[in-house]
């Protein structure tokens, strides 16, 4: 199987809007200064720990340590692979 170039990642990693996908699968997202917080669908929670920063596209939870892109998200959330997550992605 063929590498996928590092420019077509850097652009889904760019391009596609964490926090839009995240909203547009149902999550109830709240704003907390720069950055929006959502509970966290790696792990039980009472209090939302996850947050999505939009300025740098990144997800990262402080109560399990998940963390990444919009790439990881949709591995971690769909339990798929690296190249089935980019193939979703591009049809964003």
């Amino acid at each position: 199987m063929a590498r996928l170039p590092a420019e077509q990642l850097a652009r889904i990693k760019s391009e596609v809007s964490l926090l839009r996908l995240v909203e547009g699968e149902g999550y109830e997202v709240t704003r907390q200064g720069k950055d929006y917080v959502i509970r966290c669908p790696f792990h039980e929670e009472d209090t939302p720990s996850l947050i999505i920063s939009p300025k740098s596209n990144l997800f990262h939870c402080f109560g399990c340590e998940a963390a990444g892109s919009v790439i990881d998200w949709v591995m971690q959330t769909q339990n798929i692979s690296f190249r089935h997550a980019v193939e979703i992605l591009q049809q964003s």
